[in-house]
């Protein structure tokens, strides 16, 4: 039973935080490597060592990049775990419906935050297939749960 004023969580909001996850660890490693291409440069006149443009401190710039990685270790440890966790589910789909590419778009859509057209592109199908495969995959999780999903064992329970 679920309590007054709350939903359980269905299939497309579970995956849908998955891939908020996966934008999250992308977003934070793209920050990461600007941060080290703008240490990549360096002065060009030797009497301007150790400063860039307008009084760059170039240390500073390490300093602060080292800083963000360090603060961002531990939310991308979480955004990573969160990732994993969806790709258990996409692995169990897989298992509990074998000859069905439900896995694999539900992996490559939200584990990888692909668009329907590459997906098609990447599985050699139409994105009409796609996108079908897409709302079965959902429909079928909702229906046996999350947890289940991830066992592998939803094709037993239907």
């Amino acid at each position: 039973m679920v309590p007054r004023g709350r939903s359980l969580m269905d299939a497309k909001e579970y995956f849908e935080n998955v891939r908020d996850a996966q934008r999250g660890i992308d977003r934070r490693l793209a920050v990461m490597q600007s941060m080290l291409a703008r240490e990549q440069v360096r002065a060009q006149r030797y009497d301007a060592v150790g400063k860039g443009a307008h009084g760059t401190d170039f240390m500073r710039s390490t300093d602060d990049r080292i800083d963000y990685e360090r603060r961002s270790a531990a939310e991308l440890s979480d955004l990573r775990r969160e990732v994993e966790r969806g790709r258990e589910v996409c692995v169990g789909v897989r298992e509990a419906n074998p000859g069905r590419r439900w896995g694999d778009v539900l992996e490559l859509r939200y584990c990888e935050g692909r668009t329907l057209q590459e997906i098609a592109g990447t599985l050699g199908v139409s994105v009409r297939s796609v996108h079908s495969d897409l709302s079965s995959a959902l429909d079928w999780v909702d229906m046996v749960g999350v947890a289940t999903a991830r066992s592998g064992l939803g094709r037993a329970a239907v």
